[in-house]
């Protein structure tokens, strides 16, 4: 089992997302306001102070998409999608990363 996080810098985006978590029959499924998770996350995982930075300079309602993802492979196929989809190397649309719900300690993958 794998936590997937997802820091969406601009809420046009968040439908995009949604359909292919929906197509991968994710059912854990969690979305809410990026700036009211922000600081709450940022005093358990360093890695989060350093999103509140890039968060603070844009105003595009971030939304923050959290999933359990069963499978690695799922993971790879819905990036892989998104990157085709939203042309993601061509415009910063999001963070994503993700890491084993056993290993929660060990530093997460980026994507």
């Amino acid at each position: 089992m794998h936590a997937l996080f997802i820091f969406l810098y601009d809420s046009r985006f968040l439908e995009d997302f949604l359909e292919v978590l929906l197509e991968e029959e994710i059912e854990e499924v969690f979305v809410s306001e990026a700036q009211e998770l922000k600081e709450i996350l940022a005093l358990k995982f360093p890695l989060f102070k350093e999103l509140q930075i890039i968060m603070r300079s844009r105003k595009k309602e971030p939304k923050l998409i959290m999933a359990l993802v069963d499978d690695e492979n799922k993971i790879r196929r819905m990036i892989n999608s998104w990157k085709k989809d939203l042309q993601l190397d061509k415009e910063e649309v999001a963070t994503i990363f993700s890491f084993s719900v056993k290993l929660w300690q060990i530093s997460p993958h980026f994507y």
